[in-house]
């Protein structure tokens, strides 16, 4: 199970949309003491403006004043509507006669001081209306551009485990509530991507034998389950399925641990983001399966080709193996034993080299079908190359195969089968490329922590362009010289895929000697 942590705090703690925010000890203190001094210097105000005998207006507005500060700096209506009923007895306590009562002489003085009050508490109504109005705007603001971040990283991601991260991360950005996506494939819910908020402390909230069937019944269902709907409602969590255009796709789960229930706005951001994710992983489903299709048509290409270099290549042995053993059968009495042993000789070439090719070709079916097996185990590296100079030796007799090993026994841990055939294409390229009585120098050495293998010959070298290509699948020699046997293009391919997956390493450069070396290597596993 993954677990994420998001260094980040949620945009505001609200417990309703209305913009009402969770008023704990702390802050109502805090709004007591604003309104106090608010209180006291509107007081202290409006004894200045009567010892400068100003008019009863006048004070009147600083009261008014005062409970419109009240208002901005305080949460909700309480404090204002308070501050606006303190405002009119202080005045009549303290500015009106008879002074320090709560008496009034003049009879327009209870007038007076109702539309004081009514006045005032319009004025802490209306600016704590205008203040929250704010809030709600500004929540609202930064829970839209959470939601256009959300978009635009999805639409940056590049596969599925990036769409879960950014959804989740966004998720809990813009509720701040820890959240678990879960996707499915083939119809089965895979392992659960937990995203936590911060200061957590419970970290398996989501992971519980009844939270795991909450999740499957409104995968299946189809609905929303969990605290607040009709289904599974004594955990503490809210299961939302993840609707894709055809199928659920996926679910995402809230902790919702005191509340009672995601509130309209949330509700419409969690529907809001099961979108996105859906858009973007039918989009990721798409783009698989796309790749999918291209794959195969690249498989059926490289098929053409195949049946295409077969049928023109192998024609060439066939039609001479076809013909010698004609002019065996048809004049068998006339043809001296020199002839004979000639054409014999032929067709024994032709099959080898048509054996080979098969060989070849079975192996590459293997690897594009992911069938090549590698069946590792400590080979002794004398062993394998004796193996494959032999098996070339018995149809290339005209050239000199030289062999250098190091005094010390060196193992390795690899499939001796496939490193044979690597060497056995390695020298029969080097034979098939090169005229009689050409030397071929076969150098083993070890170099730090890897064994090197060369295969060197002294003939006419590899041009730049076949250099650049040569280890391509049906990639010939661009110039043949004439009597060269053409070859279909897949044992250095073949070379090439047997020893990276030995974890090796494999190249070809011109060498001194006017010829090419093939080296390539492979990892050392000790020596006795």
């Amino acid at each position: 199970m993954k677990k994420l942590n998001i260094e980040k705090e949620g945009l505001y703690d609200y417990d309703r949309i209305e913009g009402r925010r969770l008023l704990n000890k702390e802050k109502l203190i805090i709004n007591l003491l604003k309104s106090t001094f608010i209180m006291t210097l509107t007081i202290l105000v409006s004894f200045i403006f009567y010892n400068m005998n100003l008019n009863e207006a006048t004070i009147i507005l600083i009261y008014i004043l005062g409970v419109f500060f009240i208002s901005i700096t305080t949460e909700g209506y309480f404090f204002g509507i308070v501050a606006s009923i303190i405002s009119v007895l202080s005045f009549n306590f303290l500015f009106t006669e008879p002074y320090y009562t709560l008496l009034a002489y003049r009879a327009d003085y209870p007038i007076t001081f109702f539309i004081m009050l009514i006045v005032a508490i319009i004025t802490s109504t209306l600016t704590s209306n205008v203040k929250e109005e704010a809030m709600i705007a500004n929540l609202r603001e930064k829970r839209i551009e959470a939601l256009y971040r959300s978009n635009r990283k999805l639409l940056q991601a590049e596969n599925k485990k990036q769409v879960t991260d950014f959804s989740g991360e966004s998720l809990v950005e813009i509720l701040n509530k820890d959240v678990m996506i879960c996707l499915a494939k083939d119809n089965i819910l895979e392992e659960e991507n937990i995203y936590y908020k911060k200061n957590t402390k419970i970290k398996d909230m989501f992971i519980s034998y009844i939270d795991k069937e909450a999740m499957k019944y409104s995968f299946n269902q189809k609905i929303p389950c969990g605290l607040g709907t009709n289904y599974y409602k004594n955990i503490k969590n809210y299961y939302y399925p993840i609707k894709g255009q055809n199928k659920i796709i996926g679910i995402i789960g809230i902790n919702l641990n005191d509340e009672n229930h995601l509130t309209n706005t949330e509700n419409i951001l969690l529907e809001s983001i099961s979108v996105q994710i859906a858009l973007a992983i039918e989009r990721e489903n798409l783009f698989e399966k796309n790749r999918k299709v291209s794959l195969e048509a690249e498989r059926e290409r490289l098929r053409g080709n195949l049946l295409r270099s077969i049928s023109h290549d192998l024609r060439t042995p066939l039609t001479s193996i076809l013909g010698s053993v004609s002019t065996i059968i048809d004049n068998d009495e006339v043809l001296d034993s020199e002839i004979k042993k000639e054409l014999l000789k032929n067709v024994y070439d032709d099959t080898v080299w048509l054996s080979q090719s098969f060989e070849n070709i079975l192996s590459m079916t293997r690897i594009d079908e992911g069938r090549l097996e590698l069946n590792k185990k400590i080979e002794i590296v004398d062993e394998i190359v004796v193996e494959a100079i032999s098996r070339v030796k018995k149809f290339s007799k005209s050239h000199n195969i030289n062999l250098s090993l190091p005094d010390d026994i060196i193992l390795i841990n690899a499939d001796g089968l496939l490193i044979e055939q690597v060497l056995v294409n390695l020298i029969q390229n080097a034979v098939r490329y090169t005229p009689k009585n050409s030397t071929i120098d076969i150098k083993i050495v070890r170099e730090s922590n890897y064994i090197v293998f060369e295969i060197e010959d002294n003939g006419c070298g590899i041009s730049k362009e076949n250099i650049e290509n040569i280890f391509e699948r049906f990639y010939t020699k661009t110039k043949a010289n004439q009597g060269e046997q053409r070859g279909i293009g897949l044992g250095l391919a073949i070379c090439k895929s047997i020893i990276e997956a030995h974890d090796g390493d494999i190249c070809v450069f011109n060498n001194n000697l006017g010829g090419a070396t093939f080296r390539f290597s492979l990892p050392a596993r000790g020596e006795v």
